[in-house]
């Protein structure tokens, strides 16, 4: 049972710790995020956009601002993005049909409404949404409204459709400040390999500018910034170590006092003709069979826990999360490693223990 405990914990920290450590599948390498190095909700020209675009090896080039909320007139729950002509050209990711695009671009106030969203609150083609944002609005109230084209869903991290899409254009038009600036700036390049010199190329064009930039492939750059905050992975790791340098000490212990309650047995058998390697395998043999079976189990229950995150999580996290061939075979691996290292002394005693003093302690 401690072991079962202990790999079951192995298990659900390497499957959910993707979302604390930046690393979950599906971000992508080939896309590099651009935003600004000292604020990470700050603002940046639409020259940035310009320059990036200029770049040999960048193919496509998509910006987005957020439309901050301080609250909301409607129902709904979301974030609003107003994000440019090109999104879903980068953002591959993020699907909608050619249809809702279509209309989309031709519309100035069209929104398209992430699919969880939609269904959460009821929301249908045609309707109005209406958000009072920290942004104001050309108009003179903090007021925004937007029609609803179509919907919109995503291959992994079902969270993200919990999101509504706006046209940038009309955004940055209608309201009073902070004209012509954008908040996160995402680059589509030919190839994965040279992610990392475009992303130089662009932080040593804006080095020495008010609007330095931070870039770097999406995947690398959402593990950086959580790096920031603390070294999650390095906490996790500690983590598991200590519980399996306990769960060693443990094992290791209920193996000797298992082989020393079994000491008259072990003599019986060596004096029925049984070798010692025979005896010092089968010692082995049960460590390996006692681990692979709480492994097996602890990992199968990772397995039921995965659905059970999603169905708590209200959808969020659907299609996020999975038990990796990586960590299945590192789990098998540290327990064949525990199963070798209890058993080691047991089966050692086990091979050099004398029939004489076996049945002397009968």
């Amino acid at each position: 049972m401690s072991m079962f405990i202990a790999f079951l914990l192995f298990g659900s920290l390497k499957t959910f710790s993707a979302v604390f450590t930046g690393t979950m599948e599906g971000l992508s390498a080939d896309i590099i995020a651009v935003m600004p190095r000292y604020d990470m909700f700050g603002k940046q020209p639409l020259t940035t956009v310009n320059y990036i675009e200029s770049i040999e090896g960048v193919e496509e080039v998509m910006h987005m601002d957020f439309l901050s909320t301080s609250s909301i007139e409607s129902m709904l729950e979301g974030a609003v993005i107003a994000v440019s002509p090109s999104y879903f050209d980068v953002y591959k990711r993020f699907e909608a049909s050619e249809e809702v695009k279509r209309v989309f671009n031709s519309i100035p106030t069209a929104a398209i409404v992430g699919k969880l969203l939609a269904e959460r609150n009821g929301i249908k083609v045609g309707d109005k949404i209406s958000y009072k944002s920290s942004s104001l609005n050309e108009d003179g109230t903090y007021n925004w409204a937007f029609d609803v084209v179509g919907f919109y869903t995503v291959k992994k991290f079902t969270g993200d459709e919990m999101g509504i899409i706006v046209n940038y254009n009309f955004f940055d038009e209608a309201r009073v400040s902070q004209k012509g600036l954008t908040s996160m700036i995402m680059a589509k390049i030919a190839d994965p390999a040279l992610a990392d010199s475009i992303s130089n190329q662009i932080d040593e064009r804006f080095a020495n500018s008010s609007y330095a930039t931070r870039s770097g492939p999406e995947s690398m750059l959402a593990a950086e910034m959580v790096g920031e905050i603390a070294d999650i992975e390095l906490i996790m790791n500690g983590i598991l170590l200590s519980v399996f340098f306990t769960i060693l000490l443990v094992s290791a212990n209920t193996m000797a006092q298992s082989i020393r309650e079994r000491t008259t047995d072990i003599g019986v058998l060596k004096s029925l003709g049984y070798k010692d390697g025979q005896l010092f395998t089968s010692v082995i043999l049960e460590a390996v069979v006692i681990t692979f079976i709480a492994t097996t189990l602890g990992l199968l229950a990772v397995l039921a826990l995965i659905p059970a995150v999603a169905v708590a999580s209200g959808g969020l996290m659907d299609n996020s999360f999975s038990l990796s061939a990586s960590t299945i075979l590192s789990g098998f691996a540290i327990g064949l490693i525990i199963a070798f290292m209890s058993a080691a002394v047991p089966a050692y005693q086990a091979l050099n223990l004398k029939v004489v003093d076996a049945l002397r302690k009968a």
